[in-house]
């Protein structure tokens, strides 16, 4: 019998924290579904206790195999279906984790520009301009050096390539509703080889369906 394998991605209807994985599940052409739970009666039924959650569903299992934590996820699916970039190779394995932990010290930290108290936010805000100078810089730096192909290694589509392509669509629909100023270090002025990777990678038609489910998903507030 043919082995399928299908997805649950469990999580709440708005683009945040789990717009990686839910980018990674329509660039591999995955049959899956959201699933949002009731919050937060449903806390305690969720790996330890927050989302998202992703369950795998195989024929060839006799139980579905669970999986909490939005990095752990991106990190399963990557090497599931080989999206790193030459994976027997160790530093530069180590190089795309490092990258990849540089968006998300960004994302971790503009999320907490959000949820801050209004007098409190200056204070996050200068140091989330500082990380994202500093960020931008690096990842200039390794798309110039790839050629400005659209990729940050290689000629085809990677991890970190989605990754940044989720990332970057996701703070232009949340920040420009919340806090505009955080965009500025990643506009096309200051971060134009990031951009110039998104505008390639939206023109995949493997993306297609995952850049219209962003537009329709509500912001995170």
């Amino acid at each position: 019998m043919t082995n399928t394998t299908t997805f649950t991605l469990r999580y709440f209807p708005v683009a945040a924290r789990a717009e990686t994985c839910k980018a990674l599940l329509f660039f591999i052409g995955a049959e899956w579904v959201l699933e949002v739970p009731e919050w937060p009666q449903e806390k305690g039924a969720q790996r330890v206790g927050k989302l998202p959650v992703l369950i795998e569903h195989s024929t060839s299992d006799a139980e579905p195999f669970v999986l909490g934590d939005s990095r752990a996820i991106e990190e399963y699916l990557a090497t599931k279906y080989n999206l790193y970039y030459q994976p027997d190779d160790a530093q530069l394995m180590a190089r795309q984790r490092e990258l990849r932990a540089h968006m998300h010290d960004i994302y971790e930290l503009s999320a907490l520009i959000i949820h801050a108290p209004e007098l409190a936010r200056p204070f996050f805000i200068s140091k989330y301009l500082a990380l994202a100078r500093c960020v931008v810089d690096t990842h200039e730096k390794v798309l110039r050096e790839n050629g400005s192909n659209g990729h940050y290694f290689g000629n085809t589509t990677t991890f970190l390539d989605i990754a940044a392509l989720a990332g970057l669509l996701t703070f232009r629909k949340t920040f420009v509703h919340l806090v505009p100023e955080l965009l500025t270090p990643l506009d096309k002025t200051n971060a134009p080889e990031i951009n110039n990777a998104v505008e390639i990678l939206s023109k995949d038609p493997a993306f297609a369906s995952y850049i219209s489910a962003l537009e329709t998903c509500s912001n995170a507030e």
